[in-house]
């Protein structure tokens, strides 16, 4: 199996997913799914109230997100480091100068979760963010600047393929 690093709205389709517990299952024997602290702030950051009375496994949104991606990533977790940091800037810039348009506060994240999956050499980016993480002109950013200081790029697959995998 690949080595992955879920985006933040990944964990949000599998709690809402109607095979969560066999996601859970295939993803606990894979073993391969990292974590980054600034995911983990994300998930945090969803409001304490909100519940998805569809369904009954799910009583708090923020509880569920928060423990299913410690029971995911478990003792795999990345740190965001300097050199992550600057990559991230580096990707801004070149994103900036080949037609992007969104604030860099708004795509800091996203620049940063990809730096690390490139610095720490895994395989895939699972995302269903197509406006910022997957958008073309971040992929170009990607591309030029992993191919000037060689690193690898990784993959970049929705939650579908992603499941598919997990099959």
């Amino acid at each position: 199996m690949r080595r992955l690093l879920l985006d933040t709205n990944i964990y949000g389709e599998i709690i809402i997913d109607k095979d969560i517990e066999k996601i859970r299952d295939r993803i606990k024997k894979a073993g391969v799914i990292y974590g980054v602290p600034l995911i983990r702030n994300e998930l945090r950051a969803t409001p304490a109230q909100i519940r998805l009375p569809a369904q009954a496994h799910v009583k708090n949104l923020r509880i569920a997100l928060l423990s299913l991606y410690d029971e995911i990533t478990k003792s795999k977790v990345l740190e965001i480091n300097s050199r992550i940091n600057k990559i991230s800037g580096d990707y801004y810039t070149v994103y900036h100068t080949v037609g992007g348009n969104k604030e860099k506060k708004a795509i800091e994240n996203d620049f940063s979760i990809v730096a690390c999956a490139a610095c720490n050499n895994l395989d895939v980016v699972v995302s269903e963010d197509s406006k910022t993480l997957v958008s073309s002109n971040a992929l170009k950013a990607y591309k030029i600047v992993n191919t000037v200081l060689n690193l690898r790029m990784p993959e970049f697959v929705n939650y579908n393929k992603f499941k598919r995998w997990l099959a």
